[in-house]
C-alpha cells in the first residue's frame, strides 16, 4: 500500500498574492500619441486656426454701396477664380490702352500738320512692329477660365486684326498717298474703337459683380490719355470730327 503524504502546515504559503501593479504607460496609441505630441499637435492647431482667420479676412470684401453705406461682401471660390481672371485681364487692358494711346498721339499730330507723312507712316510701323506685335503672343497665351475666353478672343481681335491692319493700311497709304487705302485703314481704326468699348464694358460689369473699388481706371478717355503722354498731342479746333470719321 502507498503511504499517504500527511498534511503539513508548515508548507502551505499563507501569504497573499501581491496584485500586480497596472503600467501606468499602457495608454491607448491615440491617447499615448497626444501626451507625447500635445506641443507639436496645439501649435498645429494654432497654424490651422491662423490659416482660416487669414483666409475670412481675404475673403471679405468691403464696399460702398450706391447709398453710401460701407459693406461687406464675401467671395467665394468662384469669384476668387474669377478675380484672377480679372487681373490677367486688366494688365492687358492696360497695355492695349497704352498702344491706342501711342496711336492716337500719331494721329493728332498728324491731323495738325506737325508730323509729315512720311514721318507719321515710319511711327505707325514702328508701333506695329516694335509694340503690337509683342503684345498678341502674350494675350494669346493667357490662361484663363472658359468664361472670360470671349474677352481674351476680343482682346487678340483689336491687336491682330482691326489695329494691325489699321496700322498697315494708314501706313500704306501715307507712303502712296492712295485715298481708297486711307479710307480702308480709318474704317479699321473706327472698328478698333468699338471693340475696345466691349472689352472695356465687359470688365467693367466683371468689377461690379466682384465689389471691386475701380476709382477712376473706367474713365478712361483716348485723347486725355494721348496728351498726358504727349502735351502736345492736342487737335486743332476743327480737326476733331476728321480724326473719328
Amino acid at each position: 500500500m502507498r503511504k499517504r503524504e500527511r498534511w503539513n502546515i508548515d508548507t502551505i504559503d499563507l501569504t497573499e498574492d501581491k496584485p500586480q501593479k497596472t503600467d501606468e504607460k499602457n495608454d491607448s496609441p491615440v491617447k499615448s500619441f497626444v501626451k507625447k505630441h500635445w506641443k507639436k499637435a496645439l501649435l498645429i492647431l494654432g497654424i490651422a486656426y491662423l490659416i482660416v482667420l487669414i483666409f475670412g479676412f481675404a475673403s471679405t470684401r468691403y464696399y460702398t454701396d450706391e447709398d453710401g453705406n460701407r459693406r461687406a461682401y464675401r467671395l467665394t471660390f468662384s469669384d476668387m477664380e474669377l478675380q484672377d481672371d480679372y487681373r490677367v485681364l486688366k494688365d492687358q487692358l492696360t497695355d492695349i490702352r497704352d498702344l491706342l494711346s501711342d496711336i492716337a498721339v500719331v494721329d493728332i499730330h498728324l491731323a495738325n500738320g506737325t508730323y509729315t507723312d512720311f514721318e507719321a507712316s515710319t511711327l505707325y510701323t514702328e508701333l506695329l512692329d516694335e509694340k503690337l506685335d509683342v503684345m498678341i503672343p502674350k494675350i494669346s497665351a493667357m490662361n484663363l477660365q472658359k468664361e472670360q475666353e470671349p474677352i481674351r478672343e476680343a482682346m487678340e481681335s483689336i491687336l491682330s486684326y482691326d489695329l494691325a491692319l489699321y496700322l498697315q493700311n494708314i501706313s500704306k497709304a501715307l507712303k502712296s498717298g492712295d485715298t481708297a487705302t486711307a479710307q480702308t485703314a480709318l474704317t479699321y481704326r473706327a472698328s478698333a474703337l468699338k471693340t475696345y468699348e466691349v472689352i472695356e464694358n465687359e470688365m467693367k460689369a466683371i468689377a461690379e459683380k466682384l465689389k471691386l473699388e475701380t476709382g477712376c481706371y473706367y474713365e478712361w478717355e483716348l485723347y486725355k490719355a494721348a496728351e498726358k503722354k504727349d502735351s502736345g498731342a492736342v487737335l486743332k479746333t476743327g480737326k476733331e470730327e476728321t480724326s473719328e470719321q
